[in-house]
């Protein structure tokens, strides 16, 4: 399969899904509205209600990550094939935050792109995924999902919104009616000021919550399919070299540790040794007269 085959292969298969969810999607639709508009008003509405209370669902953050290896000629063609489709589905949907690339020589090029796009337009690109992979000869080396619960910073920085707010209504209200000297004015509109800027910033914060619940993150890795392999084969090799430069650094620094606690001792110690081997001769006193 060509590059570029390879690369409209993705755009194929979303856009396909996407159809075919709006094309089933649209008769349910149209069903339930013929159905609303002709109650029945003989039979009472005994079903319970099943509304959900919105602050009892948690706000989650997604981070996706897959490691992706593909034949070395299909390589920048699946990558082109993913960013097109996010193009194609538009900014509210999908959105491409950064892709870079890195050319390794004889390894060939890596490529990394990062995503932000709605969980029902990762769901289908997840579907999608594995029948591009059979398609194309490519595989999924290491996947993960990280998330992050957001409801509790959510309610704290609204609620702090709404403190801010009632205070700055009231020094609003205190400003109109202040008759005072006009230091205390300018007192009082720096302290508006200020709440203000409060309130603008955690409503910034707030909107970036809501932004990274409403979009998850989506990060790919492409690498060739043989520079895998060779990784795989050498990885013990290369894992127990890449060991030998730290294990030496920690071997030195034990002996310098060592070093710097017995050269004080040896100072001190060296003098005492030396005048224990080697004690003074005593002289006997002579008596006068003798010869």
């Amino acid at each position: 399969m060509s590059p570029r085959l390879s690369g409209r292969l993705a755009v194929v298969l979303l856009s396909a899904s996407l159809l075919t969810v709006s094309a089933c999607s649209k008769p349910a639709e149209e069903m339930t509205t013929t159905e609303d508009a002709a109650p029945t008003a003989a039979e009472p509405d005994t079903t319970p209600s099943q509304r959900v209370d919105p602050a009892s669902v948690p706000q989650l953050t997604y981070d996706y990550r897959f490691d992706l290896s593909a034949p070395d000629k299909t390589v920048s063609g699946m990558m082109e094939g993913h960013r097109e489709a996010c193009t194609v589905a538009g900014l509210t949907i999908c959105q491409v935050l950064s892709l870079s690339s890195q050319n390794t020589g004889k390894d060939g090029q890596f490529h990394t792109l990062t995503l932000r796009a709605t969980p029902q337009w990762i769901g289908l690109f997840r579907k999608n995924l594995n029948n591009e992979l059979k398609a194309t000869g490519a595989a999924i080396e290491s996947q993960s999902i990280a998330t992050e619960d957001l409801s509790l910073s959510l309610i704290d920085t609204e609620a702090h919104i709404k403190n801010q707010t009632a205070l700055r209504d009231n020094l609003q209200a205190t400003l109109r009616s202040h008759k005072g000297k006009m230091n205390e004015v300018i007192e009082l509109k720096q302290q508006l000021a200020t709440i203000q800027s409060d309130i603008d910033s955690a409503q910034t914060a707030v909107a970036t919550m809501k932004k990274r619940v409403a979009m998850s993150k989506l990060t790919l890795t492409y690498r060739p399919a043989s520079a895998v392999a060779v990784d795989g084969t050498w990885a013990p090799l290369k894992s127990a070299l890449s060991d030998v430069g730290p294990n030496m650094i920690s071997v030195l620094t034990v002996m310098v540790a060592v070093a710097g606690y017995l050269l004080p001792l040896g100072l001190i110690a060296a003098p005492v040794v030396w005048w224990a081997r080697h004690p003074r001769k005593t002289t006997k006193p002579t008596r006068n007269g003798n010869t």
